[in-house]
């Protein structure tokens, strides 16, 4: 009971810290799924962007919470908060114009894009980077942020779990990590194809893929840091999972993986290093 309370308690302190109104300039995929799932779970007003008209208009007709401005710098003038979604190439061109106040909280979506950039085109606004992916549409998210400014984290608090980091590089370490979604889907690609070419219902094929590796990850949902260690030592020696694993590391596909973060990472960076790829290094 004492720690249902104590839970209660600071969720409640979470949902204060989130900002009445939230603006969304660059209406794109991710702002809205930001968008949908805060208007599931806070009560903060939006105002977003008209460059994009048919995701803002989407939007604007599916929650009443939701208006859409006549340019930016209303989104700016609006909202307590703005979440910056724009392409990362364009973020200087529609950022610096922009009028930001004090105490407003500016939140960067743009991958690559230095937080001392956004610190030097928003000011005098607090200023903080994330990096959400398209669950949080489902409140299904895990979301880094840095620094660890409480309202940003309370923000994605609210859109699944807030992994708040204390340095710009721990975020870009981290950050590279969300690039092995399409690399998971194209592995779960793989296991499909094999199973309709040996002879597997088409459709049996794709739910159980998709299902089983939903599945597979459950136990890795809390991870805590020994948990992904133990979840590869508690694999039965001689059975099935361990002999994978060992064919896997053998034919150099961990450390293939390895290769291919490091060269993600020099790319958040701002200067990839095209040798750091997997074949470049294996040479």
């Amino acid at each position: 009971m004492h720690h249902t309370y104590a839970l209660l308690i600071i969720l409640m302190a979470a949902s204060a810290l989130v900002p009445e109104s939230i603006g969304v300039v660059g209406v794109g995929t991710i702002s809205s799924a930001a968008v949908r799932g805060l208007c599931r779970s806070s009560n903060a007003q939006f105002v977003l962007s008209p460059r994009n008209a048919a995701k803002a208009k989407a939007l604007a007709d599916e929650f009443e919470t939701v208006s859409i401005a006549t340019d930016n710098q209303a989104v700016v003038d609006a909202c307590d908060c703005v979440l910056l979604a724009v392409l990362p190439g364009q973020a200087q061109q529609v950022c610096e114009p922009l009028q930001f106040r004090e105490g407003q909280l500016v939140i960067s979506l743009m991958a690559g894009v230095p937080l001392s950039d956004i610190q030097k085109w928003c000011g005098p606004a607090v200023c903080s980077l994330a990096c959400p992916l398209p669950a949080i549409a489902e409140n299904a998210g895990t979301t880094i942020v840095t620094p660890p400014e409480p309202r940003t984290v309370a923000i994605f608090q609210k859109l699944g779990t807030a992994v708040p980091v204390a340095t710009e590089d721990q975020f870009k370490r981290l950050q590279a990590m969300t690039c092995v979604m399409g690399d998971l889907y194209a592995r779960q690609k793989t296991a499909q194809d094999w199973l309709v070419t040996n002879g597997v219902d088409a459709t049996a094929a794709s739910a159980y893929v998709g299902g089983v590796f939903h599945t597979m990850t459950h136990d890795a949902r809390n991870a805590k840091p020994s948990t992904l260690s133990d979840l590869v030592a508690e694999q039965t020696p001689g059975g099935m999972n361990e002999m994978v694993i060992a064919e896997q590391r053998a034919d150099g596909a961990y450390a293939s993986l390895e290769h291919s973060l490091d060269s993600i990472y020099s790319r958040l960076c701002g200067a990839h290093d095209p040798s750091l790829a997997p074949a470049k290094r294996r040479k």
